[in-house]
């Protein structure tokens, strides 16, 4: 195939669309002031990162490969922190086999879908639990295809319409959760190895991550400033299923806006569920807070429950010395999510702005108190749970 375009201006046109999204990003009004610049650019950076990976690298549905997104460092969206996510490029029309070895993992989701809210494709498909699938000696076997093949244990069914398959496992107990090496191969391609590259393919797939790039990043931002101007600062919302998210996950939460010398008391019963969470998202940028760095987020396994049965979390800039401090990073406003996982039940957290000076007045007598140098031992399991997750 001879190549129609001219590569020099290819690189052109995309370095100069992605200064455009850059720029309209940043002047945006909720982008104002010195650390927003900061993370915007980084924002930016991380986004971009991801976008053309997935452009470039990971678009071939006949040699698909699963690869991670949404982690510790490709943010967007509003990441669950206690899920590892991975996706591929599928063909709708195609035989694919999904194997992986899934023993001492929690559960997994799987999940045949459209693409990208932010980019207007909402559609998700055929979805699945790793618990409720057929599983032979810790060995998982899924097919995927239009049509269901003969002796297939599992099998998801695909739409016309979907172009990814995505996995999100979870990762509740950072210490001991396995997390499985999923492997997936096409059983109907023709050739046996992909096609050469051509400049006209890179300047399809580098204009793909341009649109990503220029849709994604103010989408997130104007609709974080959306929920915040509908709900308002340090109020609690009931919990609800989200558009384009899973059906068995309620999510609510509120956007703090605090003193130095203040604290947000959040108090529920826990859910009766697989699993939930609380953790912080950054304003505007909606990512997860940092996770190996400070405690930005908690789940069941690793949330103190008091004696009457209820958890209180603590959303403040300073340690308050409880165990279940949700850290802001010393940022003055900023997101908190709760999920509630495979609930049968939908408690509604309270939610109270006190003096941080105060607040064990607000707390059972028997609530514990963390010292430094335990926060300091809870901070390094963290960052250990972090690499065994994240790294390469």
């Amino acid at each position: 195939m001879t190549d129609l375009l001219d590569p020099a201006a290819v690189w052109r046109e995309f370095c100069s669309r992605i200064a455009e999204a850059g720029a309209a990003v940043l002047d945006d009004p909720a982008a104002a002031g010195a650390r927003n610049q900061a993370e915007g650019l980084r924002c930016l950076t991380r986004q971009l990162v991801f976008a053309v990976q997935d452009a470039v690298e990971f678009r071939d549905a006949d040699f698909p490969a699963l690869h991670r997104f949404d982690d510790d460092v490709t943010k967007w969206g509003g990441p669950n922190t206690d899920n590892n996510y991975l996706r591929c490029s599928i063909d709708p029309a195609g035989l694919y086999r999904l194997t992986a070895d899934v023993t001492g993992c929690r559960d997994a989701i799987l999940s045949l879908y459209e693409g990208d809210m932010q980019l207007g494709r909402y559609g998700v498909f055929s979805e699945c639990a790793l618990r409720e699938l057929s599983v032979e000696d810790g060995r998982l076997e899924v097919m995927i295809s239009p049509d269901r093949p003969a002796g297939a244990a599992n099998w998801m069914a695909t739409n016309p319409e979907a172009r990814y398959l995505g996995i999100r496992v979870y990762v509740c107990d950072w210490t001991t959760d396995a997390v499985p090496d999923f492997y997936i191969e096409r059983l109907d391609r023709a050739g046996d190895r992909p096609e050469r590259l051509t400049v006209d393919r890179m300047a399809q797939a580098l204009d793909e991550a341009a649109d990503w790039v220029a849709t994604s990043v103010p989408f997130w931002l104007r609709f974080v400033e959306g929920v915040r101007q509908r709900n308002g600062d340090n109020v609690l919302t009931p919990p609800m299923q989200a558009k384009g998210g899973a059906d068995n996950i309620a999510y609510g939460g509120g956007f703090w806006n605090l003193g130095d010398d203040e604290a947000w008391l959040i108090t529920f019963e826990p859910p009766e569920a697989f699993t939930w969470s609380i953790q912080t998202h950054t304003w505007p940028w909606f990512e997860s807070g940092d996770l190996a760095h400070a405690q930005t987020s908690l789940n069941d396994t690793q949330a103190h429950t008091d004696r009457d049965g209820l958890v209180r979390a603590v959303v403040s800039h300073q340690d308050p010395g409880t165990p279940n401090w949700i850290d802001t990073e010393g940022r003055p406003v900023g997101m908190c999510i709760y999920r509630w996982i495979g609930a049968s039940d939908a408690p509604v957290p309270e939610g109270a702005v006190v003096p941080l000076a105060g607040l064990r007045g607000h707390l059972p007598a028997d609530h514990p108190t963390v010292t430094p140098d335990e926060r300091r031992s809870v901070m390094a399991a963290r960052r250990r749970g972090v690499h065994r997750r994240f790294r390469r």
